[in-house]
């Protein structure tokens, strides 16, 4: 694919370090997923939310057309699809722990499978009849949705913490929090994205908040 590493025509300088720098935290978080599940064999990403990942990230990544942000961009939507790759294997193999419902656990890596594949139809479609932005900030912003209330509830309704990550937490949060930035300078008229952008950045905060709740009374708890 030929094109500019960055396109500093349409974005400024600083939208481009806002949107590139949260893009490329984000790789750091799915290297940390990786890691935790060599090491682990546990998935801390929301089941759901991880097959409406990998699903966005490859109508974004190889589905023309693409962002005209620049290469920069372009390759980052593409290692975030190379990386969900393993993570969502990992989903497959170990995700159903995550279910309560017991009938579903037997049935789980199909039904994992068949709703990564009806995500990225939904994908495609958005972005092919122009529903969604040049940089597909309409349709990411749906799979943020889900990964920031998912994440929530996941922590809410279980205890372990082994499951889920300080770093991630915060890393997830700064690197979606940057993009947030951008999308309010960048797109000052569209209610749509700064809503939904801001109340992904509230409850990612909320998460955090929670979490750490969580994590100082399990220490309390165990040095009692």
């Amino acid at each position: 694919m030929d094109g500019p590493l960055i396109n500093l025509k349409t974005y400024t300088p600083l939208e481009m370090i806002l949107f590139a720098g949260g893009c490329y935290i984000w790789v750091v978080v799915y290297v940390i997923y990786i890691r935790h599940i060599m090491k682990r064999r546990m998935i801390g990403m929301p089941v759901f939310a991880a097959a409406s990942n990998i699903a966005w990230e490859l109508v974004w990544g190889f589905v023309p057309p693409f962002t005209d942000m620049g290469l920069i961009v372009v390759w980052g939507y593409r290692i975030w699809f190379l990386l969900d790759l393993y993570i969502f294997a990992g989903v497959v193999r170990l995700g159903a722990a995550q279910v309560s419902i017991e009938a579903l656990r037997p049935r789980f890596k199909p039904v994992i499978i068949l709703v990564a594949v009806s995500w990225a139809v939904v994908y495609y479609f958005f972005k092919v009849e122009g529903f969604d932005t040049v940089i597909g900030a309409m349709s990411a912003y749906v799979a943020q949705a889900l990964i920031s209330i998912l994440y929530l509830l996941l922590l809410l309704r279980h205890h372990r913490l082994v499951w889920f990550s300080y770093p991630i937490a915060w890393l997830k949060m700064i690197g979606s929090g940057l993009i947030t930035i951008f999308m309010f300078i960048h797109y000052p008229t569209n209610h749509y994205l700064q809503t939904i952008a801001g109340v992904c950045l509230i409850v990612d905060c909320i998460y955090i908040y929670v979490y750490d709740q969580r994590r100082r009374s399990e220490v309390d708890r165990r040095a009692g």
